[in-house]
Order: structure tokens, then sequence, then C-alpha cells
């Protein structure tokens, strides 16, 4: 609304807001509404990633690669849900080698 302000301060700008005006102010991170992947459920996936590159060509091995490390540097839910579409379609394309890592993306959507 019109001559709402807010005032966020401190890391992150959770617990340290002050709001004047109407409506509320909602904290969270980038998987409010969702559960966060585990940690354990990433590595499987990393490894089963890892794994099915003995079965990609070096185009396919370089994408999978760039999206590994991608993934590593924790992106934004939006980026981590494309990354995962990257996975599970160079997995499909390749047939029986490429299941695990479907079940690995499967367990990480929930």
């Amino acid at each position: 609304m019109a001559g709402d302000s807010y005032t966020q301060y401190g890391d992150g700008s959770i617990g340290n807001a002050s709001h004047s005006g109407s409506g509320d102010i909602v904290a969270g991170g980038k998987y409010v509404g969702v559960t966060p992947p585990s940690a354990s459920d990433l590595e499987k996936l990393i490894k089963e990633v890892q794994a099915m590159r003995q079965h990609l060509d070096e185009a396919d091995r370089a994408e999978v690669d760039a999206a590994v490390e991608e993934l590593q540097g924790n992106p934004p839910e939006a980026r981590f849900r494309r990354i995962l579409g990257t996975f599970s379609g160079i997995a499909t394309l390749i047939g029986e080698a490429g299941v695990p890592v479907i079940t690995a993306v499967k367990a990480l959507l929930g």
C-alpha cells in the first residue's frame, strides 16, 4: 500500500525486521512451503550421477559435470529443480543405466 515502509537489518534479515503500515511480514528461505533436500539424498544423487557418467558421451559428461558442480554450490530452488531435470532427462535417454538417477531425483522431489 502507499505509505508503507519496511526496514530489515541483520544477517539474512530474519528476526530483525520492523514494519510500519499494513500487511504481514513473511520470513522464509528458498525452500518456503517445501521440505529442503536432505544431505544424504543429495549425496546419493551425486553418487548415482557419477556412476552414470561412464555411459555418456563427452558432451553429456561435460553437461553433467557442470550441473554437479552447480548443485554443490547450493543453487536457488528454481535452479535446483532445473538441474534435477537435466539429470533425469539424460538418465532417461540412456535407458536402464539411468534408472538409479531417476529414482534418486524422484526421492528428492518427494
